[in-house]
C-alpha cells in the first residue's frame, strides 16, 4: 500500500484542528513547512516545534511523548500526522501560507545538522528553491 503524502491542503487542514496551534509558541518545519513555502509539492507529516513551555502544557494533558536520545528534550505524537519537537533551534521564524513556519535558511540548518539521506534531497531542493527566487 503507498503511503499518504500531505499536500498543502492536507495541512493547513490539519493544522487547523490543532488547539494549540496559533500562538507564538509554536511553529512549523521540516517537510510540512517547506510544501506551504511551496519548495515540495508533499510530505509524509506534521512537525511542528515549540517552546518549553508549550511542551509542558502538552504533557500535562496527557499527549504521549519520548525523550530525544541527544538532548533529552520531548517529542509529542500528538497523532498519526503530528509531532512536537519541544525546544529545536530555529534562528528565525516566518509566515507561509499564513501559518507561523521556521525560515527557510532555518530550516536547512536543521537538516544539515540532522544529516539523513532525506534531508541532504530537502537541502537541495531548498537551495534550489532560493536560487530560482533569487533570479526573479
Amino acid at each position: 500500500m503507498e503511503e499518504k503524502r500531505l499536500t498543502r491542503t492536507d495541512i493547513k487542514e490539519i493544522v487547523g484542528e490543532l488547539d494549540f496551534f496559533g500562538g507564538l509558541d509554536c511553529w512549523l518545519t521540516s517537510g510540512a513547512a517547506l510544501v506551504l513555502y511551496g519548495v515540495k509539492e508533499t510530505t509524509r507529516d506534521v512537525d511542528i516545534i515549540c517552546t518549553r513551555q508549550l511542551a509542558d502544557r502538552l504533557e500535562a494533558q496527557g499527549v504521549p511523548f519520548r525523550l530525544d536520545g541527544l538532548d533529552g528534550t520531548r517529542i509529542f505524537a500528538v497523532n498519526e500526522n503530528v509531532e512536537v519537537l519541544e525546544d529545536w533551534e530555529t534562528e528565525a521564524v516566518t509566515e507561509a501560507e499564513g501559518l507561523r513556519a521556521a525560515s527557510l535558511p532555518s530550516i536547512r540548518r536543521q537538516k544539515e545538522a540532522l544529516g539523513r539521506d532525506k534531508d541532504w534531497a530537502d537541502i537541495a531542493l531548498i537551495d534550489a528553491f532560493i536560487n530560482r527566487e533569487e533570479k526573479i
